[in-house]
Formats: structure tokens, sequence, C-alpha cells
């Protein structure tokens, strides 16, 4: 037998645990209404025995007009009992009342008070199972937005590198070498602007502070080391004219201080003559740069950017990006766009997650997309914010717009995790959590 895969055995306990709980669902649901048609039945066979005690003449009459008492709806029944047992208390105020009588009327207390009694057993199970159908119609449209998920996760861009420490450095002789290549393999910084070429070609990675955060593990330095720096300086502006360059920086990247802290990372990539380096190097086409795949997907560089950020610190916490920005179909018609889609590493439960910035939003339209965010992820909302101003904004537009629905929030935001900020309650990097399923 061939084994499984961590993501298939998780992909398949998901839907093995979903159809369980919907079959289940589905059996109690179908047992709540047969008891309840019993119990009406009994209540109903009840009151017409109540009333041909009460009215024989009656029930012959409507037997003799092929109209018999069973046909009669409860509230016709229990309104030709109140008429009569109105007319009993009259009679029985004008003559002593009989033992007989006293019996009947205790008989018609005890009646009415199981009548009573099975009214609200009926309720009570008319509740139960439109709660259990609400249920199961939520399971129904997240099961389908897992589905969607499964097939989406043939795309091998969706996953964050987890680049490796070590990888030789091979140049290729290749035909048709330039002399460039040559003199900068002779070259003293050849080790560390190498490595930059490789990290960005292996990894697609864009943001600078991420660059030289794997550079400084891959040639063990200190992410502080300012040899790092320069060796991407040297890449972006050569010393000599004739040397080509290899890395730039992306164009229209606002450099105003950061609303997550600080001033927004320098967003990298490889020039043509780069990629042909990396192809010297290691015989292979370098992967799509990160941030030129992604900003076509998002509103702005901004919003690109932390988006970048939120899925590195995903990766790094363990958990398994499994989408982004792809589009979830909707029960009703409507289509849900998640920032990121990732397993959570504790119990490999899909997560949809929602990446937001400290900007200006149409109130109408938030409210829908959290609606749409509920119905996806069965009441499990999951928000990655730049800062704390912004969380607790969005908490307060996730409240708003589920007032009255029971559902779970969790979120997070960039500037308290850089200052190592975790969770008190697990420990987690969701820093407000709302449980109330």
């Amino acid at each position: 037998m061939v084994d499984l895969s961590l993501e298939e055995f998780q992909r398949n306990q998901s839907i093995r645990i979903s159809r369980d709980i919907i079959g289940q669902s589905e059996e109690h649901e179908q047992k709540m209404q047969t008891d309840a048609q019993k119990l009406w039945e009994n209540a109903h066979k009840q009151l017409v025995v109540l009333l041909r005690f009460l009215d024989q003449d009656y029930d012959e009459s409507c037997e003799k007009a092929n109209r018999p008492l069973e046909s009669f709806s409860d509230d016709d029944l229990a309104y030709l009992i109140h008429i009569r047992l109105r007319a009993m208390q009259g009679d029985a105020s004008q003559k002593e009342k009989p033992a007989a009588m006293i019996e009947v009327k205790r008989s018609l207390i005890e009646l009415s008070q199981k009548y009573a009694e099975l009214e609200q057993k009926l309720l009570t199970l008319q509740e139960t199972n439109a709660r259990l159908q609400a249920e199961k119609t939520a399971l129904d449209a997240h099961l389908s937005a897992l589905r969607q998920v499964q097939k989406g996760v043939a795309d091998p861009t969706i996953q964050a590198p987890k680049p490796t420490d070590d990888n030789p450095i091979n140049l290729l002789p290749l035909k048709g070498i330039p002399d460039w290549m040559k003199t900068w393999q002779a070259s003293k910084v050849f080790e560390k602007t190498s490595t930059a070429i490789l990290v960005m070609g292996e990894t697609g990675m864009a943001l600078r502070p991420s660059i030289i955060k794997v550079m400084a593990r891959r040639l063990s330095l200190s992410e502080s080391n300012k040899n790092l720096d320069e060796a991407l300086n040297c890449l972006m502006t050569p010393e000599e004219e004739a040397d080509p360059i290899l890395i730039e920086e992306v164009d229209g990247i606002p450099k105003e201080g950061s609303s997550s802290g600080g001033n927004p990372p320098d967003v990298l990539h490889l020039t043509e003559h780069g990629k042909v380096a990396y192809q010297a190097l290691t015989g292979q086409v370098p992967k799509e740069n990160e941030y030129d795949r992604m900003i076509l997907r998002h509103s702005s560089p901004e919003h690109t950017i932390l988006n970048i950020q939120a899925a590195e610190i995903l990766v790094e916490e363990g958990y398994q990006l499994r989408g982004l920005a792809q589009e979830i179909q909707l029960g009703n018609g409507e289509t849900l766009i998640p920032d990121i889609i990732a397993s959570d590493p504790k119990n490999g439960e899909v997560i949809f997650i929602e990446v937001e910035r400290d900007v200006h939003k149409d109130q109408m339209a938030r409210k829908q997309k959290w609606m749409k965010q509920f119905e996806a992820s069965n009441g499990n909302l999951y928000v990655f914010c730049d800062n704390l101003k912004c969380q607790r904004a969005i908490q307060g537009e996730i409240n708003i717009a589920l007032s009255g629905l029971v559902y779970n929030s969790f979120l997070t935001n960039l500037h308290g995790l850089r200052k190592e900020k975790r969770s008190k309650k697990d420990g987690s990097i969701w820093l407000s959590q709302r449980r109330e399923k």
C-alpha cells in the first residue's frame, strides 16, 4: 500500500470528519422529526377523545356529515372543547356537582396539563430541529469551501519558500558565458553576492530583510553583519560601469513610515542579468519573484508587502500555506477571496486568513465580507493586521457584522509580533481570541 502524505492524510481526515458530522446531524434530524410527528399525533388524538367525550351528539353528526373529528385542526378542536367546558361550568354553577362531574373535571385538568406539556415538547423539538438544520447548512458550506481549497493545492506557487542552508555554489561551464561572470567569480565578494543571487532565485524572496536573514543563515553570520547589506548593494550598484546590475529595487514602493512600525522594507527582484547569473550558478531557471506574482492579486503595494510578511510568519510558526488569494465560490453565488489559506499545525484544520491594513474602508462592503468569511469558515474567523489600532477596529467590525451569530475570532498584528508578543491564552501568534463555539 502506498503511504499517504501528511497533507493527504489531513485532507482525508477533514473530509471524513465533516461527512460523519453531517451524517450524524441528518440522522438526528430525521429522528427528531419522527418523534415530533408522533407527539403531535398523540396530542391531536387526545383532543379528539376529549371533544367526543364532551359532546357525543356532535361527534355523531360530524360522522354522518362525512367530516369526522380527526379531520379537524388542533385550533378548531381546542375552540370546541373550550365552548363546551364553559357551558359545563355554567350548568355546574346552578346545581350541585355530583361526584362524576368532579371526576370529569379532574380528568380534564390532567388532559389539559398533558396537552400543554406535549405542546412545549413539540416547540422544543422544532427549535432543536431548526438549530440542527442551520448547523448542517453551515457544515455543507464549509465542506464546499474545503473541497475548493483541495483543488487549488496543486498550484506549486502557493507554498512559501523554505530555503535550505546548505547549497553549494557551482559555476556551470555554460557555453558563451559572459566575461563579467568570470570576473565576478574571481572577486573577493563572490561568496556573499552569489549567496544573495541563490537565495532570491531559489525562493523567489523579494523583501530585503528576509533575503538577508537567509543569507546570514547560509553564511553563518549575524543578521546585523553589515557585509550582507554591502553584498546586496554591490549587486545593485556595481563599482565598475562595465559590470551589469544583477538586483534592482522594485519601483512604486512607498518610502514613508509603515503603519506596522518603522519604514517599509525594500522590495527587490533579479534583473535579466541576475536571472542569467542564477542559471549559470545552478543550471535552473529562477523562481518567480513573490512580489511580482502577488501584486497582481492585491489592491496596493502596501497590502502586498503585508501579505508576504504575514505568510513568512505563518510558515515560521509551522503553518502550511494552502492558497494565496484563491477564489472560493459560496452557496449563494457570491465569491470569497481570502488573502491566505493555511493548515493549522496543531490539528491540520484549514483556516481562511484575511490580511488587513489600517485604512478607511466602506462599511457596507466590510459587513458583507465578514458574513462571507463566516459562511466559508464555519464561523472561525482569522485576521492578520498591521498594527494594534487596526486589530481593534477589525474586531469591532466583526462584532457588529456578526451580531446575533455564534462565531470564533482570532486576530493578530505584525507590530505586536515583532515585539515578540504572544497570546496569553495559548502562547500562539493570535493575540486577540474570542471563542463562542
